[in-house]
């Protein structure tokens, strides 16, 4: 049996800030974006049809960058009508899809290895809709399914710590009948409209569940990068690439190590795996690349720099400083003597800024994250957990914390 497979690329990304530009899944990680690694696992598949949804906001701009990379080829480019939610964004590509069809967010690495048992469950039960569950330690910040062996009875959307139905929550994998639309255009578009048909049909009995144990990384903060980046970690073909330029007294500790072309690591940098260094990126001398780093096609770190876990973004320039559990957007400029703390002195889960409020990370560790284009001065530190706007200019000496607005010059 044919499926097609509906990607979704759309809404505002607004809890993505300061990387949200145009659409999360156009962030740049180790030399692919992010939804160029979704499209390359769903066309293992062989799909009948690949239909991408992108953002009604920058649909033209994104729909250019997706025709400039050979893997898009055949895949069909719809615009969201409204930034409301999964189902408007379904609904946008509904005079397109056929047949029974499968909605994937832009961040599912690992598609093609999940896809078979959805379609061999969706088979046997004939449900209306399959979806991918996964169990949770924190229920409060996903859609959490009420379960009766694998029959889903309902989903509450963020429930209340004590009142969760189950700790199982959803994936971004759902498999659908293409009877499912006619019941999702009955229901009155919201955020929420996707849940509510899927309650509805569930009281029915007609919708089953796939529970995935494998990683599953979600894509909705910037600290969800860093489990996106490990994943690739893992997935990663390692080498040296005989182009790429490593000076005789330069150590690499581990195999697990990636260098591109024409990138030139200097005399006495020290490179622990698993690490990423993009082409024409410089690891100038004295540096150190700790585990878990990746550095943009054409970063530079120059002298006595030492980057720990952290994502470079192409074409950024430090200096030497410490930088550590951090994203830094592309074409930065930093100063020397940059550092991030990136621990709470009470070694407590770190809170970081979004939509103006304060939002726990769930992770002991996280530097800055900082807008692409920001130029930073000389000793320049932040504190855990800071925000910085894209094209900011931070001046000399000065601490930065919380959050800064897209063009910030900050002073004091």
């Amino acid at each position: 049996m044919e499926y097609q497979v509906v990607i979704l690329a759309g809404g505002e990304s607004s809890r993505f800030f300061p990387f949200n530009d145009i659409h999360k899944s156009f962030f740049r990680l180790a030399g692919k974006t992010i939804l160029e690694r979704t499209l390359e696992s769903v066309k293992k598949l062989n799909p009948s049809e690949i239909i991408l949804v992108l953002g009604s906001k920058n649909f033209e701009r994104e729909k250019e960058i997706c025709e400039s990379i050979p893997a898009f080829e055949g895949v069909r480019y719809v615009s969201e009508k409204r930034p409301l939610g999964q189902a408007d964004a379904i609904l946008s590509a509904g005079e397109y899809i056929t047949k029974d069809f499968f909605v994937i967010n832009a961040s599912q690495f690992n598609f093609h290895n999940l896809a078979k048992e959805f379609i061999e469950k969706h088979k046997e039960s004939e449900n209306i809709a399959t979806l991918g569950i996964t169990r949770t330690n924190t229920p409060s910040k996903y859609g959490i399914v009420d379960l009766e062996n694998d029959r889903i009875r309902g989903i509450v959307e963020k429930p209340k710590s004590g009142s969760e139905p189950s700790d199982m929550r959803l994936v971004g994998i759902y498999l659908f009948s293409k009877d499912f639309l006619p019941e999702l255009s009955k229901t009155q578009i919201s955020d929420c409209s996707l849940e509510e048909t899927l309650n509805k049909v569930a009281k029915e009995g007609n919708v089953g569940s796939v529970s995935i144990t494998t990683n599953t990384p979600s894509l909705k903060y910037p600290w969800d990068l860093f489990s996106l980046k490990d994943f690739i970690f893992s997935e990663t073909t390692y080498g040296i690439d005989k182009t790429a330029v490593v000076e005789k007294t330069a150590v690499f500790k581990g195999s697990d190590i990636y260098v591109g072309k024409n990138a030139h690591i200097y005399d006495f940098a020290i490179i622990e795996g698993p690490a990423y260094i993009g082409e024409d990126a410089v690891v100038g001398a004295y540096c150190q690349v700790r585990g878990g780093t990746v550095l943009g096609s054409g970063a530079q770190i120059e002298r006595y720099c030492d980057v720990k876990n952290s994502i470079i973004g192409d074409g950024t320039h430090f200096h030497s400083g410490f930088v550590a559990d951090s994203v830094i957007g592309k074409n930065c400029r930093v100063g020397a003597g940059f550092v991030t703390a990136n621990k709470r002195l009470d070694r407590s889960s770190i809170n970081v800024i979004v939509k103006g409020k304060a939002t726990d990370s769930g992770i002991g560790g996280i530097g800055v994250f900082m807008g692409d284009g920001s130029k930073v001065g000389i000793r320049v530190s932040s504190m855990p957990g800071t925000v910085v706007g894209e094209e900011s200019n931070i001046y000399p000496g000065v601490t930065i914390k919380g959050l800064y607005k897209v063009e910030s010059v900050i002073k004091k």
